[in-house]
């Protein structure tokens, strides 16, 4: 084989399915014990908030073309803040698979809070659980997140 027939294989090096996100301290490296794991960009539940994101864009954009073609003026829906919180916040934790051990906030409920998607975004939209939430969306949104550890190369 020659060099210009060699085979260069860079499956080592494309992003993990799912990475478990230990939860620190706020304002520390300490860990707390805490657990999140969260869906790469190839992970099932990611490609289908991906494409549920597309779909929206593209119903928008008919919509408006549809509007302007007809003569009409387009009117955008009423949203609050809230709302445009808790959108965003639905959609970093629809990229969460699950959290371990279930933790207890004795000030949300004195029991330990099972994981489901509905519980994170409660949890995240607490402006108490910030530092948590950040967390979570720095990760998601570094350069390095999903990469393989260097041991897995």
């Amino acid at each position: 084989m020659t060099e210009s027939t060699a085979i260069l294989d860079l499956s080592a090096h494309l992003p993990v399915d799912t990475f478990k996100l230990q939860i620190r301290k706020p304002g520390t490296d300490t860990p707390l014990g805490w657990v999140i794991e969260l869906a790469g960009p190839a992970h099932p539940q990611t490609i289908a908030l991906n494409n549920e994101s597309t779909r929206e864009a593209i119903e928008k954009e008919k919509a408006i073309e549809f509007a302007q073609v007809n003569g009409r003026k387009w009117k955008t829906e009423d949203e609050t803040v809230a709302d445009r919180r808790r959108q965003n916040v639905t959609k970093v934790c629809r990229r969460i698979v699950g959290w371990s051990p279930n933790p207890t906030f004795r000030t949300v409920s004195p029991d330990p809070i099972a994981f489901s998607i509905e519980s994170a975004v409660d949890l995240f939209l607490r402006p108490e659980l910030g530092s948590f939430f950040v967390q979570v969306t720095d990760y998601l949104t570094s350069e390095r997140a999903f990469t393989r550890p260097s041991s897995q190369t």
